[in-house]
Order: structure tokens, then sequence, then C-alpha cells
């Protein structure tokens, strides 16, 4: 009725900024944000859905129902070459150079970031990490990564070094 959207989550209530207190029988739906660097607390509810409500009619609710939908590993590389872009390959957990992995986020595990003027700078998390690694390659600190990474010889096997060696 007031045109507003549940942002779901992968979390036990199923709610973005719902948490479960099981300990609390009448209300054990909690509703809480962070704004400006403080916890705000929206308070506890009968069902997930009405704490839900209360988020939603936040900023920070209506911002994480506007998340675009997540996308697939195949459309982020599609995009990527669409763009012209270098996706830079890690042989990190994710694959990809600033690209991490947080297992315990079900829904977005992968972490995309740079570093700025000395400062780890983060992208946002996503559902693939292509997805990640595509928001990583859009930005100056990515097309300088991946172009670095492409004037590096290709890693020789063990028997090139050793050939190499003699």
């Amino acid at each position: 009725a007031e045109g507003l959207t549940l942002a779901r989550s992968d979390n036990q209530s199923g709610f973005r900024y719902v948490g479960v207190q099981p300990e609390c029988k009448a209300r054990p739906y909690a509703a809480s944000l962070k704004r400006e660097g403080k916890h705000i607390h929206l308070g506890c509810f009968a069902t997930a859905e009405e704490a839900a409500l209360h988020v939603a009619r936040t900023p920070e609710g209506q911002a994480a129902a506007a998340l675009p939908r997540p996308m697939t590993a195949d459309e982020a590389l599609g995009q990527a070459e669409a763009e012209g872009l270098t996706l830079a390959r890690s042989d990190n957990q994710s694959g990809f150079r600033n690209v991490g992995v947080q297992p315990e986020c079900k829904a977005r595990p992968y972490m995309a970031s740079v570093w700025r003027d000395g400062k780890k700078a983060l992208l946002g998390c996503f559902a693939t990490a292509e997805e990640a690694a595509l928001h990583v390659a859009r930005t100056p600190e990515g097309q300088a990564a991946a172009q670095a990474a492409a004037a590096l010889p290709p890693p020789m096997t063990a028997a090139e070094a050793v050939a190499q060696a003699e």
C-alpha cells in the first residue's frame, strides 16, 4: 500500500537489517541498521515482515531494496567484453584480483575493493566473483592492474624454469 519493497536477505529472518532474537518469544524480530556510523534500533516485532516494513520505511531500507539484481557469471563476462574491459585474474580464492570471499554472506559473498590514496575503498559485495571483478575493472585502479598484468610474461612451467636456469 505504501509502495515499498521489503529487501530480502539470506540471513535467518529472510530480510535485510532484521535479526532474530529467539529468547524474545512475543517479539523475536529486531529491526536495526547503521546510520552515519551509529547503530539505530527500530524496534522488536512479532513477525519478520513487520520488522522489514519498518526497515523499508527508512532511507537505508529503500536503498537496500533498490540494489540491482545480481548478475550471473556469464552476464558479467559478457558485459566486461561489451565494455572492452579485462577482468584481472588471480590465484586467490575468488580467482580475480581485488576480489575477496566472505563465505558467511551467502547472497553476495564476493567483496570487491581497490586501494585509493593509501586506503582500501570497498566497491560492494556481489553474487558472483565475475560481477565483483567487473566492478573492479571499471575503476581506474582496476584498469591499471589489468594493464600491468597483461604486460607480464606468462608464467613458466617447472621444466621451462630449469631449462632457463641451465
